[in-house]
């Protein structure tokens, strides 16, 4: 069963969270994958190919660390509220770290542009964030 598909549901059904974070997963992707498409196509007839691996560099970073967290928050839905925050808070953890590496990794890089992946970073977290609190009110509603 999808959420989102009024047509699909029965009326009254409360979906469960793991329906929530399936379709939260999904909604997402379609978000990063037209961002990916639709940024890379400005970037190209504004500011070229550099601008292009920007845009789809700062979306597969955010996207990256985004899916890390709904991964993580799907495996340990049915765990107790301990395990629970001790994962999220580990794979918080994990996930500056490897931005941290990932970014001056990419400081000695020439072949992007950084305001290009700036943009393609913050819009890919924006349309993250907008996803979830669409998703999660929609559901609670």
């Amino acid at each position: 069963m999808r959420l989102g598909r009024s047509a699909d549901r029965e009326p009254g059904h409360v979906p469960s969270t793991a329906e929530m974070f399936g379709t939260i997963a999904r909604r997402t992707l379609v978000g990063y994958l037209v961002l990916a498409v639709g940024g890379s196509a400005i970037a190209a007839t504004t500011a070229g190919t550099s601008a292009v691996w920007g845009v789809l560099l700062g979306v597969g970073i955010a996207g990256a660390a985004m899916g890390l967290t709904v991964v993580v928050m799907m495996f340990t839905e049915k765990r107790p509220g301990v395990n629970d925050m001790a994962a999220m808070l580990g794979s918080y953890l994990a996930k500056m770290v490897i931005l941290f590496v990932v970014f001056v990794g990419l400081r000695g890089s020439d072949f992007f542009d950084r305001s290009a992946l700036l943009l393609g970073f913050v819009a890919a977290i924006i349309i993250s964030l907008a996803v979830d609190l669409w998703t999660i009110a929609r559901t609670r509603a």
